[in-house]
């Protein structure tokens, strides 16, 4: 017990020699300063690794839902691109409700594009009705995949398979690369 006793004399009396305490307080601060640095490596390995890109995407939707774009604003085409590519990445989860936001985010993304465009209308047909063939020259498949969309959203028995999903993207990034968005 007096091994104890003489130890704890030991540390207290070495504590409050002012070099000791120096000694230690440089070491926190090092300490503090690795911390901050390697905390910081961290941070920035997982922005490079698209981690907190897939974050927001995974996201988005309840973020932005609320909110109305502006009328008669258009975006720059590299915003559009950049847009465009976030929105696949839903399709890259394992996961269905990911697929389906995908799908709906994509019809709305293409609506938006047209109304950019000029378009007018109502809704997102009336549009589409008054594209001409000579400007979208798959036009046909944009409607179907439209129909796919509507079949999602108002049929509650509906099931969207991961190749149907593939193919609404795809079909729609195919239309925007002919009106030479993408």
């Amino acid at each position: 017990m007096d091994f104890f006793y003489n130890f704890a004399d030991f540390l207290t009396t070495l504590l409050k020699n002012p070099e000791v305490s120096t000694s230690i307080m440089v070491f926190k601060i090092l300490f503090l300063i690795v911390t901050i640095s390697f905390i910081s490596a961290g941070i920035w390995f997982k922005a490079k690794s698209g981690f907190y890109a897939e974050k927001r995407m995974y996201y988005s939707y309840y973020f932005n839902k609320n909110k109305k774009p502006d009328e008669g604003s258009t975006l720059p085409l590299k915003e559009l691109k950049d847009y465009w590519g976030q929105l696949g990445l839903r399709l890259n989860m394992q996961d269905d409700a990911q697929w389906k936001l995908a799908v709906i985010e994509a019809d709305n993304f293409f609506d938006h594009v047209l109304t950019l465009l000029g378009y007018k209308g109502e809704s997102m047909g009336e549009r589409l009705q008054k594209v001409l063939p000579e400007h979208l020259p798959n036009i046909n498949d944009v409607w179907r995949v439209h129909k796919v969309r509507n079949s999602l959203v108002h049929d509650a028995t509906f099931r969207l398979s991961y190749g149907q999903a593939r193919d609404v993207y795809e079909t729609y990034e195919k239309a925007l690369k002919q009106l030479k968005i993408l």
